[in-house]
């Protein structure tokens, strides 16, 4: 049983969503480090409706997330758990990749991810206690690849900006594209702000999603101002791609006003608490604080922040 199980919202139950034909959504709780109910870790199993071709599924949430949501989903649409070929890795980040290993001795599943983001899977993490111990990809993914999955052909798309190695999965035919956190739009309730390490890559991302054309986005989490990870019809997917532009836009500016109504010099927890609350959330979200401190040197680059002052306080510019 998944101790974060939300039957409400269909988190962490196993049971799968078509979102689209030959697509299921697996949603997974980000519990306990972010166990917020209105963001989730959504994974993507796809499938071959006449079974001649293996599953494959994308993403693979955390060491549970195998036995509690996968083999289940698995299980429910008349698939063993060694049917599943590979499991594909969006990104480097914990939520993504730490359910590699017990996915992998329960399935006997490869494991693929893009270039720029594999050697990363050879360190060593923690999960809740457990030691994630170091894993080694069996496919290193690189852009315009095109791959055969589940009886459709998918291109790997190059998304940085989130990480360096954060691939899309472009289905042309269906318009459809797997996008993991490529694609922050006004961020998580998780975060609060987006989380972007690299912003001139990240542009160039939206560049490049805005010229595929794209009808169906499917992004890991529901990213504000939307309320699920199906982004569904070239409308809901230009107003999708402002949210991001419109979040770069204003983020700056929405510190430096933050600041100022905190008397131009505060605390990191007493900045994000503030931001969060002018963003519309009822208080500092769980990864703002932290977010804030790495985005520091991007901010006194706008001029928003005075340069030099220590970790964890603020003085306006």
């Amino acid at each position: 049983m998944n101790p974060y199980r939300d039957d409400a919202r269909n988190v962490g139950t196993g049971v799968p969503i078509e979102v689209l034909p030959g697509i299921y959504e697996l949603r997974e709780s980000l519990g306990p480090g972010f166990d917020v109910p209105e963001c989730w870790l959504s994974l993507y199993l796809l499938v071959d409706p006449t079974h001649h071709a293996p599953p494959v599924l994308i993403d693979s949430g955390w060491p549970r997330t195998a036995a509690t949501v996968v083999v289940p989903a698995l299980a429910s649409l008349g698939y063993g758990p060694e049917a599943l070929m590979a499991v594909i890795n969006t990104h480097n980040h914990g939520d993504h990749t730490h359910g590699n290993g017990r996915l992998r001795a329960a399935t006997g599943c490869d494991v693929w991810i893009g270039d720029a983001d594999a050697d990363g899977l050879d360190r060593e993490a923690e999960f809740d206690g457990e030691v994630i111990p170091p894993d080694r990809p069996d496919r290193r993914l690189v852009a315009g690849e095109e791959l055969d999955l589940a009886g459709r052909i998918w291109e790997v798309v190059p998304m940085p900006g989130h990480s360096p190695g954060s691939i899309g999965l472009w289905d042309r035919e269906a318009r459809t594209l797997i996008c993991g956190d490529a694609l922050q739009a006004q961020a998580t309730a998780v975060q609060g702000i987006a989380i972007i390490p690299d912003r001139d890559a990240y542009a160039a991302t939206l560049n490049r999603v805005a010229a595929l054309g794209a009808a169906h986005l499917l992004p890991a989490h529901p990213y504000a101002p939307f309320t699920t990870c199906h982004i569904d019809g070239e409308a809901e997917v230009a107003r999708y791609l402002d949210a991001c532009h419109a979040h770069e836009a204003a983020y700056p500016g929405e510190v430096g006003t933050a600041l100022r109504a905190l008397g131009g010099s505060a605390t990191t927890a007493a900045l994000a608490d503030r931001l969060c609350r002018d963003r519309g959330y009822a208080g500092a979200c769980p990864l703002t604080p932290r977010l804030l401190d790495s985005d520091r040197p991007h901010l006194e680059a706008r001029g928003i922040v005075r340069p030099g002052d220590s970790t964890g306080h603020w003085h306006i510019a």
